[in-house]
């Protein structure tokens, strides 16, 4: 028995079949028309996508869904420029996807029990960015990553995985927009930045590493990486912790682990897991948003120990978490913000991480901003990792307006 279900997707529309999957990476398989939380205010159209991208492990055609923002006005020659959006952690159940976000999403369950409510918090803290983004005049798409929405495991942190989503949706971009009717020119441009958080920022920066070779007909100009994730063997420590909301992190790094090795499956059953903690995992982990399985009814119940065994000594897993950190080789400028008192990604290991990727590209520039104090999140309970999102709008959009300028 395989160690997670292969689920079908939650809503029809994001369900394919074979022959659904014949084309190239970024093909578009189907889109339809966008309203209510998912969908940017400062938008023309916003468009749900399903498109065409490609499993790492196996080569396999699949189905990705995500998010088509168009600007206001008409496009400037050669397209609207495009920004790339990476988002942070929702788990890897289907129905926390963000496109998924709905008014009747915040009705599962109790009435009375706020993750949901949260989860739609942490769905909508980006916007206000990405809608600067549209009233600046660049096309916004966001891709929900490969197992979130459609069909199979989202494989959390598998950076090869994230970045396919996030370049092949570009592709669909200008698939579905790519000529102006009346006049011809063409209606997305083949510019692009990428721009992510917390999870987001570490597929940001592993998109920026593939898309010379992966999209090598587009342009990239820069990735911006905010609170990236980094240094995920470090999670490990998770299992040391008393009752607490942070342990539902590690659970969600071995399911991205296990989908990124399905070798890693004999280790992580005999090895890794108490019995109490692989059932666990297999009740939970693709049915639960990560607000829910933080809380105390899921992996925030009991202590680490309950769940895990002694992780000192396990180089499969370690190696596989290992290979989630994005070091990598850029071509293009690359900008890392932090907040300094975020408690969901440790500025000390964010700042080690600029380092290492001033060192290994010294021919770009590689920018360090700083945040010693950030804007209030719209949930106090989010806090710095999210009020980042409020304070580095302006900051981040001049950045990439400079990028964006005919002379780059």
């Amino acid at each position: 028995m395989s160690l997670l279900p292969d689920t079908e997707p939650v809503d029809p529309f994001y369900r394919v079949v074979a022959t659904d999957l014949m084309g190239a990476h970024g093909d578009v398989i189907r889109v339809r028309t966008m309203s209510g939380p998912a969908a940017l205010e400062s938008a023309a159209a916003c468009e749900l996508v399903i498109y065409q991208s490609m499993r790492v492990s196996d080569g396999a055609p699949i189905a990705v869904s995500g998010i088509v923002a168009i600007p206001q006005g008409n496009p400037p020659t050669g397209g609207w420029p495009v920004v790339s959006w990476s988002h942070g952690t929702v788990g890897v159940a289907d129905r926390g996807a963000p496109s998924l976000d709905s008014e009747e999403l915040a009705d599962i369950g109790d009435p009375t029990d706020p993750p949901m409510t949260v989860h739609r918090k942490i769905n909508a803290a980006p916007h206000g960015l990405l809608n600067e983004f549209l009233n600046r005049g660049w096309a916004v798409v966001m891709t929900d990553y490969e197992g979130l929405g459609t069909r199979g495991q989202h494989p959390y942190l598998f950076g090869t995985s994230e970045a396919r989503g996030v370049l092949d949706i570009v592709r669909a971009a200008r698939a579905l927009h790519n000529r102006d009717t009346a006049t011809g020119q063409e209606t997305i441009s083949r510019r692009f930045v990428i721009v992510g958080h917390s999870q987001g920022g570490q597929a940001a920066l592993f998109a920026a590493h593939l898309a010379p070779t992966w999209t090598a007909e587009l342009t990239l100009l820069a990735v911006a990486a905010i609170a990236p994730a980094s240094a995920q063997e470090r999670l490990l420590m998770l299992s040391l912790l008393p009752a607490a909301p942070d342990l539902a992190f590690l659970p969600l790094a071995i399911a991205g682990a296990l989908a990124s090795d399905p070798g890693l499956a004999p280790e992580l059953e005999q090895k890794v897991f108490t019995p109490l903690g692989l059932q666990l995992f297999r009740d939970t982990i693709d049915v639960q948003t990560r607000v829910e399985l933080s809380g105390p009814d899921s992996w925030g119940a009991l202590p680490g120990r309950k769940y895990f065994r002694v992780l000192s000594r396990k180089p499969r897993l370690r190696a596989a978490l290992t290979r989630m950190h994005p070091d990598l080789d850029i071509q293009v400028p690359i900008r890392i913000s932090q907040a300094l008192n975020d408690r969901r990604v440790s500025a000390a290991a964010t700042r080690r991480l600029w380092k290492q990727l001033k060192r290994r590209n010294p021919a770009v520039t590689v920018e360090w901003i700083e945040y010693r104090k950030v804007a209030p999140a719209a949930s106090a309970s989010l806090g710095d990792h999210f009020g980042i999102l409020i304070s580095d709008v302006v900051p981040l959009a001049n950045w990439l307006e400079r990028k964006f300028s005919p002379a780059n």
